[in-house]
C-alpha cells in the first residue's frame, strides 16, 4: 500500500486555543480523541463516558 502525506502550507485566521478562550472547541477536541481511543479498544466504552462526563463538568 503506497503512504500518503499531507503537508500544512498556509494559515489564514489563526485563533489561540486553549481551554479558557475555547472552551467549547477544546471539549469537543478532548472528546473526539476518547470517542477514537474507545474505537480502537485502547480505552474501554465506560472508561470512554466516564471520561466525557469528567470533562463536561470541568468546564462548567
Amino acid at each position: 500500500m503506497d503512504e500518503k502525506t499531507a503537508r500544512l502550507i498556509r494559515v489564514e485566521n489563526a485563533v489561540s486555543i486553549d481551554k479558557n478562550s475555547q472552551t467549547e472547541f477544546f471539549f469537543e477536541y478532548q472528546k473526539n480523541i476518547l470517542l477514537i481511543l474507545s474505537e480502537q479498544e485502547m480505552i474501554s466504552g465506560t472508561q470512554c463516558q466516564q471520561c466525557i462526563e469528567k470533562l463536561a463538568r470541568q468546564i462548567k
